[in-house]
């Protein structure tokens, strides 16, 4: 079949690629603090149980399970001279900011710091309270922000530029995050209350500035991707005029007809075990670098740095291998290595086969198996979107409406359900499997605290990541099978049908 010829408006400018990819910026800022620090900050320098943060963070989940849908729907049937998803961008990252800033505040009367010890019941509503507002303001912005790369280009390989850059600015500023948080604000040692040294990551004092200068950067970043692409608005898609506004009927008729979409069913199915996986990472990866392997944050902040190269890398060799061997190949390689790369070296250490941790050797094999790590995840991050936005294409043709608020926002439902059930369930494993103490010293803790926590992270947390693969598996949508669509769809429109045109089936490849 010849390759559909691509019409100059899904050639994007260079600078709105740029604009787009730089929104990713506030996202990475927000995860980054949030997902790395979250467990570690609460659990051993404010005192909270791991259980009860793994319960916080899963309250969010129900406010997530309509905030999310609802957001996709009301973005895509939006009003305005902004367009359906820039007003949105312009107001999510003042809460967005706020509430981070004071997730990492609580007051000191309710801490570990305190004379009376934490207080277990105010502190976790002052998680709850603020992870729920969180998570609704990054909504806010997800959603929009990646429903408008959706549908910034139907070109099946420019689509995968977009997403690419996008990656690049993510995981390059994320590990440039990562590098200052660990090597500048949370660098060297401290004295805790008994008067043992400890790594200034267990103190709570050091994370006022670092969440402050995460705050600002995020504001900056998602305003400035706004900005950047608020030209583009008077060519993109908006809602039929006798369109109806959100209403509950409409909100759970679109997300069941979004789920009967075969593919995207299984895409859902792969994220939903995916981030299970990259919650249970998130959480045990800073237990582990600090008790399993006992490195100090100056060694931290290297994993940061030069996961960079393999971040870009992997977003960079994403889409040329997608358009010489297409998406699903691509992703499923992606995730074979990663699930390999994640756990490898704490199952060689549970073998006796890694070095030991005063071994020089230790921390460049662990940087450069995270860099390999890097790589495939950020290649892995790049299909997946462009598989997200192929899919919406067959959506329109099937039901003649654009609805990528609705279908991105499914996914960022699943994704944040996901990642909340994996930040749960490994807090119930630090506290009931690994039973790790409170304001513990590394190198002081138990030897069966620390196997036992290798055990959850290594084996445990790879299963879980290998079950995504055989949901990928099931994907079907190729591009021999896209190009027709796309074909299909600019007939349509040719013959004067319109965007929201009469829908139609699929078309045989």
């Amino acid at each position: 079949m010849a390759e559909t010829m691509t019409a100059p408006r899904d050639i994007l400018p260079f600078r709105t690629k740029l604009a787009f990819g730089v929104g990713s910026i506030g996202e990475i800022f927000y995860l980054g603090m949030f997902n790395t620090f979250i467990g570690i900050y609460y659990n051993q320098a404010v005192g909270l149980s791991n259980s009860l943060i793994g319960v916080a963070i899963m309250l969010a989940l129900l406010v997530d399970a309509i905030s999310d849908p609802v957001m996709g729907v009301v973005s895509d049937r939006w009003r305005s001279r902004w367009g359906r998803r820039h007003p949105f961008l312009f107001i999510a990252p003042v809460p967005l900011a706020i509430s981070l800033y004071l997730i990492f505040n609580p007051p000191d009367a309710w801490t570990g710091t305190s004379a009376e010890g934490a207080n277990q019941t105010l502190l976790f509503i002052w998680l709850a309270i603020f992870t729920i507002v969180s998570r609704l303001a990054i909504t806010l912005y997800i959603v929009p922000h990646l429903a408008l790369g959706g549908e910034l280009t139907r070109d099946h390989n420019e689509r995968s530029r977009l997403f690419s850059i996008n990656a690049i600015f993510g995981y390059a500023m994320g590990a440039l995050f990562a590098f200052s948080a660990w090597g500048y604000f949370l660098a060297g040692t401290t004295l805790n209350a008994e008067g043992l040294e400890i790594p200034r990551h267990l103190d709570p004092d050091a994370y006022t500035p670092l969440v402050f200068t995460a705050c600002g950067f995020l504001l900056g970043a998602i305003w400035l991707s706004a900005i950047g692409t608020l030209d583009q608005v008077s060519r993109l898609s908006q809602p039929e005029p006798d369109e109806p506004r959100f209403s509950l009927p409409i909100f759970y008729r679109s997300i069941l007809g979004a789920l009967k979409n075969r593919n995207y069913a299984f895409l859902i199915g792969g994220v939903f075990f995916f981030m299970i996986a990259t919650g249970l990472y998130e959480t045990f990866t800073v237990f582990v670098n600090t008790y399993f392997w006992e490195l100090p944050p100056e060694d931290i902040r290297w994993f940061g740095l030069f996961a960079a190269p393999g971040a870009v890398a992997g977003a960079l060799a994403a889409p040329i291998l997608m358009r010489r061997f297409d998406r699903k190949p691509v992703l499923l390689g992606a995730l074979l290595a990663m699930f390999l790369t994640a756990q490898l070296p704490v199952d060689l250490r549970l073998f006796g086969l890694f070095p030991a941790n005063d071994s020089p050797l230790l921390l460049p094999l662990l940087v450069a198996n995270f860099c390999v790590q890097t790589f495939t995840i950020s290649m892995a991050a790049v299909a997946i979107l462009s598989m997200l936005g192929d899919v919406i294409d067959a959506n329109e043709l099937e039901t003649g409406k654009r609805q990528e608020g609705l279908f991105y926002s499914a996914r960022a439902l699943i994704g944040k359900a996901a990642v909340s059930l994996g930040h749960l369930f490994a807090g119930l494993m630090l506290d009931l499997i690994v039973v790790l103490p409170f304001e513990a010293v590394p190198g002081e803790v138990d030897s069966d605290v620390v196997f036992r926590l290798g055990i959850v992270a290594g084996p445990v947390m790879g299963f879980v990541a290998f079950i995504s693969i055989l949901f990928y598996a099931r994907y079907d949508l190729t591009r021999s099978k896209h190009d027709a669509i796309i074909g299909a769809l600019d007939r349509r429109k040719a013959d004067g049908d319109g965007a929201m045109a009469t829908p139609g089936p699929l078309p045989a490849t």
